[in-house]
């Protein structure tokens, strides 16, 4: 099991505590960071060397959104190669969205499901779809 943190960038405090619940309630013991802008979270990246286990982030976020977030990300070598799996979770169902963030070479893109249930099991199928997959870096 990869025990990197999940790191979680949200814009309001009510999204990061039901995201930390939900998956607390899911049974993940990865300790869970919330963020409430991108700027933070890049910050936490230079300066922490631990593999996060994934980043997942909201599309709307004060000072910058998510989408500027990931191409900020991509465009710094280190960052980049450090290929955290970063997760767009949002209300947004704007297809120009979910185009624009593939484009920037996000790992997936779900819209938040508005129950406390459909977000766990959202979350648990996130997190067991990137527990079994292989990573650059990682022992075979």
């Amino acid at each position: 099991m990869n025990d990197g943190p999940i790191l979680y960038v949200g814009g309001d405090e009510d999204d990061r505590y039901l995201v930390t619940d939900a998956l607390e309630a899911i049974g993940r013991s990865n300790k869970v960071i919330n963020f409430d802008n991108g700027m933070v979270l890049v910050d936490y990246l230079k300066s922490n060397q631990e593999r996060p286990f994934i980043i997942l982030c909201d599309l709307y976020l004060p000072q910058m959104t998510g989408l500027e977030l990931k191409e900020h990300i991509n465009s710094d070598d280190q960052l980049k190669r450090r290929t955290i799996p970063f997760i767009f979770l949002s209300e947004s169902v704007n297809p120009k969205d979910v185009d624009d963030a593939y484009m920037s070479l996000v790992q997936g893109f779900y819209v938040k499901v508005p129950t406390f249930e459909g977000l766990k099991k959202q979350l648990r199928i996130i997190c067991e779809y990137w527990e079994t997959a292989t990573l650059p870096g990682e022992k075979l």
